[in-house]
């Protein structure tokens, strides 16, 4: 009885044909998983809105005054809590620690901020690229912008695209909401 051992390996085509499979689809994946400079600075913006959104409602749910401060030479922001209720912000580490949201967050993926020669979004004029007041923006025991009345913008603009724009604004009613420049409009 003898037994045949049969060994049977990949051919050259059957391997060429796996790597040109592969490439293929490669090729169809990658344009999906790039990120747009706009996109980015969308993305920036929408951070933006949901860390405001957080401060204000941290600001109803402890009674307290919240701040949120705009940096715009280091590109960053941070949240502080009135955690003693006097009214007064020194800035410290215990007012952004009491806050227990974000501390200091940076602007990522190339988005600073800026708003090249994009125009005013529409109602929200005011020169450069924050319209707040000495950069910051303040939110009262009832979750509303103090002084009553207070509104402005964070433009916010891709390093890379000058027509890469977004913008965060806030309304005197505390609305806050994120707009992208298509080129042409505010949308």
């Amino acid at each position: 009885m003898s037994i045949t051992l049969s060994r049977r390996g990949t051919s050259l085509i059957e391997m060429l044909t796996v790597v040109v499979m592969i490439g293929i689809l490669v090729a169809m994946v990658v344009p999906y998983l790039r990120v747009s400079p706009l996109t980015r600075a969308r993305n920036s913006a929408e951070q933006l809105v949901r860390d405001l959104e957080q401060c204000r409602i941290r600001a109803l749910s402890t009674r307290s005054m919240v701040r949120v401060v705009f940096d715009p030479v280091a590109n960053t922001y941070t949240g502080y809590l009135d955690f003693n209720r006097d009214s007064i912000f020194t800035l410290s580490a215990a007012e952004t620690d009491s806050l227990r949201a974000f501390g200091t967050r940076p602007l990522t993926d190339g988005v600073v901020i800026g708003r090249g020669a994009t125009p005013d979004l529409p109602a929200m004029p005011g020169l450069g690229n924050i319209t707040f007041a000495a950069n910051h923006i303040d939110f009262d025991a009832r979750g509303l912008t103090t002084p009553f009345g207070t509104r402005g913008v964070v433009y916010l603009i891709h390093q890379t695209n000058a027509a890469a724009v977004a913008a965060v604004t806030v309304t005197s009613g505390a609305g806050i909401r994120s707009w992208v420049y298509d080129g042409t409009a505010w949308r």
